[in-house]
């Protein structure tokens, strides 16, 4: 493909350049170059976006309570070479004891299977109840929240809970909880999922076909209810 680009182009310059270009690249050195250097840009402008070329993915998942839906959740992953972020934005309304209302947004950025940026922003009925940002600074992670910075003993991080959204944790017997700040195991069950039970009691257990997460049963102290993936 580029040799035959190449050979259209050094065509149709003899067609039109003749000797009237010939004199005027004796009148104007540089020209030469320009051209040249306009060639090669070209050349790159073809060949960069094969190697770049981002891959996308979406999936989206409805609550259901009680056999009601009380909300949704929507993520997407784009992956450019050795480069990956995700995001997920999420809303549930649903009566607990009053009407709640809780929408969150994360995100999470990975380079070479490393974490690098991991943000969650959490509402309740309007009040702001998680805003947290994961860094990896020099070699080493920090926190920040609520205009606070603080220093994790961890060093690295491959997978945490978002990953798990689009990946099953097959040989992974640990995963990264962004929220709390702390690696959780992962534990198969006999009904073939793989449940987290995290350090405040609450558990999530993810449930997979093809590789892609179809369902989450979610277990707080105060109710229950189920993730599910939309056809």
């Amino acid at each position: 493909m580029i040799p035959l680009l190449i050979y259209i182009f050094s065509k149709k310059y003899r067609k039109y350049g003749g000797a009237n270009n010939s004199l005027q690249l004796r009148q104007f050195p540089g020209s030469h170059f320009l051209i040249l250097l306009i060639s090669i840009l070209f050349l790159l402008l073809l060949i960069i976006p094969i190697s770049t070329i981002a891959q996308q993915q979406q999936l989206n998942y409805k609550v259901i309570r009680d056999g009601k839906q009380i909300g949704w959740v929507r993520l997407e992953k784009t992956t450019t070479g050795d480069q990956s972020t995700m995001l997920l934005v999420s809303e549930i309304r649903a009566w607990i004891i009053l009407l709640i209302n809780i929408s969150a947004k994360e995100s999470s950025f990975f380079e070479n299977g490393r974490l690098i940026y991991s943000s969650q922003f959490r509402t309740k009925n309007g009040t702001t109840k998680v805003n947290k940002q994961t860094r990896f600074v020099d070699d080493k992670y920090e926190v920040l929240e609520n205009g606070e910075k603080a220093g994790l003993s961890y060093h690295f991080i491959g997978t945490n809970l978002l990953s798990l959204y689009f990946n099953e944790p097959v040989g992974i017997n640990f995963v990264y909880c962004d929220k709390q700040e702390a690696f959780v195991q992962i534990k198969k069950t006999d009904d073939g999922g793989y449940k987290i039970k995290f350090p405040d009691g609450n558990s999530n257990c993810f449930y997979y076909n093809g590789g892609i997460c179809t369902k989450i049963k979610v277990n707080t102290t105060f109710y229950s209810a189920e993730i599910v993936l939309n056809p």
